[in-house]
This record gives structure tokens, sequence and C-alpha cells, in this order.
């Protein structure tokens, strides 16, 4: 009888240590290193995951959106009137034009003339840049009223341009 119960604490001992090994094989969290690195895979492949899913959905966004403008200027082509065709043509023929007017003015131009060209554009660059460097360096009180000064004047011009009620 002692034999019988000592065989079978064995017995269960050995198929306890059967399960778990088991177990710990089928669920790695069950040891605490085979938890760690299967969060560091799981993570890993989340992030692979997300990273993938980005890209995918940014360059499917560069060609619909590419592809969307074009179908959109093709239905406005070919569902405009041949008035609205030549209007078109005629805009731009006009760009075209002035581009190449520029780029003949500048290629004809004597070193003097595109000195002064490139002053005036430097001159715009620095104003546009002057403006932001004040706005940034400005306190709170100063940028708010020139905000409320903005806003007059925004009023104003709309009061000024808007019919009254009849």
């Amino acid at each position: 009888m002692r034999f019988v119960q000592k065989f079978a604490v064995m017995s269960l001992s050995v198929v306890a240590l059967a399960g778990t090994t088991s177990l710990a094989h089928a669920d790695p969290c069950l040891s605490l290193t085979g938890c760690l690195q299967q969060d560091a895979k799981d993570q890993l492949n989340a992030t692979r995951d997300s990273v993938r899913n980005d890209t995918n959905n940014l360059t499917s966004g560069f060609r619909n959106s590419g592809q969307a403008a074009r179908d959109q200027v093709r239905n406005s082509w070919n569902n405009s009137t041949q008035a609205t065709r030549e209007q078109l043509q005629q805009q731009r023929d006009s760009v075209t034009n002035a581009e190449k007017n520029v780029r003949d003015r500048w290629n004809n131009s004597g070193e003097e003339a595109r000195q002064k060209l490139q002053a005036q554009r430097d001159r715009v660059t620095n104003a546009e840049k002057n403006v932001t460097d004040r706005w940034n360096n400005a306190g709170e009180n100063t940028r708010k009223a020139w905000k409320a000064q903005k806003d007059r004047v925004s009023s104003d011009l709309r009061d000024a341009t808007t019919l009254p009620p009849l």
C-alpha cells in the first residue's frame, strides 16, 4: 500500500512537472525570461507593422491624391464647353508667356539690372523675415495689441465693402 502511495506521489510529481514544462512551452509568460522575450517580440512586431501600415497609407495617399487631382482636371476638361476650354488654354498660354518673358528679360539684362533685381528680391525676403522675427520676439501684450488692430482693420474693411440691408 505504501508502495502505491509513493508511486502515486512520484507519478503525480512527474506529471505535474511535465505539464508545467509543456505549459511553459505553450505559454512563454509562465517563465520570466520567456515572458520578457515574448513582450520584446510582440513590441517589435507591432512597431514593424505600424511602420509598414503608415508607409503604405502615405504612399497610397500620394498616389490617390495625385490620381484624384488628375481625374478632377480631366473631368472638368471633358465637361467644359468649347469657350471654357479656349479660355483655359489662353490662361495657360499667358502664364507660359509670362514665364518666358521673365526668363528672356533676365538672360538679356546686364549685370547692373540683375543686381537690382536680386536686391529687390532680397528686400522682400528680408522684410518677410523681419516681420516673422518681430512677431516671434514680441511679448504677449504686444501680440494681443497687434491682433486687436488687425481685427479692427478687417472689421472696418468688411463694413466698408458690405452693402447695407434694404
